[in-house]
C-alpha cells in the first residue's frame, strides 16, 4: 500500500517506520529538513520537506494515489484541516492524532470518523495491564475490544473446552491456537495455547467477569 504521513512527531515517526518494515510504501511530510533526513537515511521512508496544509505539498506526496492518509503533527486544527484536505482529494481512508479528547466530535462532525487520542490510548493499555494482568495484547474499537491471551498452568480454563467456558452475550472467543494449528470449540485448551475473543463494549463489565473467572490465576 501507498501511505502518506503528515508529521514527523513521535508517533508519526515509529508508524511510518513500522509501516516501511512491513513492506509497504511510505512517504512522510515535515516542516523540519533535519527530520526528513534522519528518517530518509535511517529506514525505507521517502520524506518531503514541506507544509502538509499547502495543496501544493500534498500533489507533490501523490496524495491523490494514497491507499491511507495518517495527519500526526502536534496541533488538533492543523490535523482537521489536513485531514479534510485529503478527504477532497479522494483519500478513502483518512486517520488523525486527535490530542484533546473533546476536539474528537468536531472530527466526527467534519468526517474524519477514525481519530486516536494517545493519552486515552495510553491510559487504556495502562488499566488493561492493571485489570487484565494475563492480556498479553489488545485491540481498542470504538464498539468491541479484542483480546489475545496466552493459557497458562493456574488458569481455570485449562482442561476444558471453549463449549465449556459458557461465553455470556457480547463475548465471544474467536480462536484457539496452539502452534501452527487452530483449536476446535470441543477440544481442550492446554498451557501455550492462544485464545483471542472480542468483548462488546456493552458487556465491558460482563466481559471482564468472564475473563477473571477463567483467566486470573490465584
Amino acid at each position: 500500500m501507498y501511505i502518506v504521513v503528515a508529521g514527523l512527531s513521535d508517533i508519526g515517526k515509529n508508524l511510518a517506520e513500522l509501516l516501511a518494515k512491513e513492506g509497504n510504501e511510505v512517504l512522510v511530510i515535515d516542516r523540519d529538513p533535519a527530520r526528513c533526513t534522519a528518517i530518509a537515511e535511517n529506514s525505507e521512508v521517502v520524506a518531503i520537506t514541506g507544509d502538509a496544509s499547502q495543496k501544493s505539498t500534498l500533489e507533490e506526496a501523490r496524495v491523490r494515489s494514497a491507499h491511507a492518509f495518517v495527519a500526526a503533527a502536534g496541533d488538533d486544527s492543523e490535523n482537521l484541516m489536513i485531514c479534510m484536505m485529503a478527504k477532497d482529494m479522494g483519500v478513502k481512508t483518512v486517520i488523525s492524532l486527535v490530542d484533546e479528547a473533546e476536539h474528537t466530535e468536531t472530527f466526527r462532525q467534519a468526517g474524519i470518523n477514525l481519530q486516536v487520542n494517545p493519552d486515552i490510548v495510553a491510559a487504556r493499555h495502562i488499566h488493561r495491564l492493571i485489570s487484565h494482568p494475563y492480556v498479553k495484547d489488545f485491540l481498542s474499537f470504538e464498539r468491541a475490544e479484542i483480546f489475545e491471551i496466552e493459557i497458562e498452568e493456574g488458569m481455570k480454563c485449562v482442561g476444558r473446552s471453549v463449549s465449556e467456558l459458557a461465553a455470556p452475550i457480547g463475548v465471544k472467543v474467536l480462536v484457539v491456537q496452539r502452534v501452527e494449528k487452530y483449536l476446535d470449540e470441543d477440544k481442550e485448551m492446554r498451557p501455550k495455547d492462544w485464545l483471542t475473543l472480542i468483548v462488546n463494549r456493552e458487556v465491558t463489565k460482563r466481559g471482564t467477569e468472564f475473563m477473571n473467572k477463567w483467566f486470573a490465576k490465584g
